[in-house]
């Protein structure tokens, strides 16, 4: 199957309105990818499986950094 990544770029006119909004999603967004990242590997570890997207959705959804970023943000990460 072919997979396609696609990268948006834009420039900010407003950075010192957005600047302190953007980094505190982009660091959220890092955290709960780290959190992704680490439930995996245990996962993996404990069973030998990689976790579907379902099970990972079921275990970060409770998670503050996940909802600290809007929905679509976090189903993203």
């Amino acid at each position: 199957m072919l997979e396609v990544h696609r990268t948006h770029r834009a420039k900010i006119l407003n950075h010192n309105q957005v600047a302190e909004i953007l980094d505190r999603h982009g660091w959220s967004a890092s955290k709960l990818w780290n959190v992704a990242n680490y439930h995996s590997r245990e996962v993996w570890e404990e069973t030998g499986e990689i976790p579907d997207h379902g099970d990972l959705k079921d275990e970060l959804k409770t998670h503050n950094k996940y909802k600290g970023l809007h929905s679509q943000s976090s189903q993203r990460v």
